[in-house]
């Protein structure tokens, strides 16, 4: 799951990306083209990333929900990508991809121990299987294993592998407030 603004994108077990509006709750579009679950998405500007089973990366424009490449290169399933400007970082197993997010052209690929995740900043830690530590020692806990998490503001979106999405909405407290 991915939040950016108004947007939500979530990855599924139907092989399918959806993108929803964060304030209404509607789903704007439904993304077909992988033939695995979806393990990881991303999402910058109009552009998201997926990660799938079926061992490829997709870039896909947000706002019409059309595919523009299939990143193919990984020799097992995709299970974590990101986004910074024009690079896009993959990951299955040991393995790290490195491409270009407007050409899709592979830059190069590297290994990387089995608990990197790729991206600049970790904004939320899962812990346990089920339980995502939010800042200042708050926390949630689901009865399912999380798949993803995200976080916009004050927002945390949540997807665990029941196919359930939890929207937290979090307010830091300053002393003396």
């Amino acid at each position: 799951v991915a939040i950016q603004g108004d947007t939500i994108v979530s990855g599924s077990e139907d092989n399918t990306l959806r993108i929803w509006n964060a304030t209404s709750g509607e789903e704007q579009h439904v993304l077909k083209g992988h033939s695995g679950y979806v393990f990881s998405v991303a999402i910058q500007g109009d552009t998201i990333v997926s990660g799938s089973n079926d061992n490829t990366v997709r870039i896909w424009n947000a706002t019409s929900g059309e595919g523009q490449h299939v990143l193919k290169g990984h020799s097992g399933r995709v299970t974590s990508v990101a986004i910074q400007g024009d690079l896009i970082v993959s990951q299955s197993n040991n393995e790290t991809r490195y491409w270009n997010a407007r050409t899709g052209e592979a830059l190069n690929a590297g290994e990387a121990e089995a608990s990197t995740t790729p991206g600049t900043n970790t904004l939320v830690n899962v812990e346990n299987g089920t339980h995502v530590k939010l800042s200042e020692g708050t926390g949630f806990t689901t009865d399912h294993a999380i798949r993803d998490a995200a976080r916009e503001g004050d927002v945390y979106v949540i997807g665990d592998v029941s196919g359930r999405v939890h929207i937290l909405h979090v307010q830091r407290i300053e002393p003396g407030t």
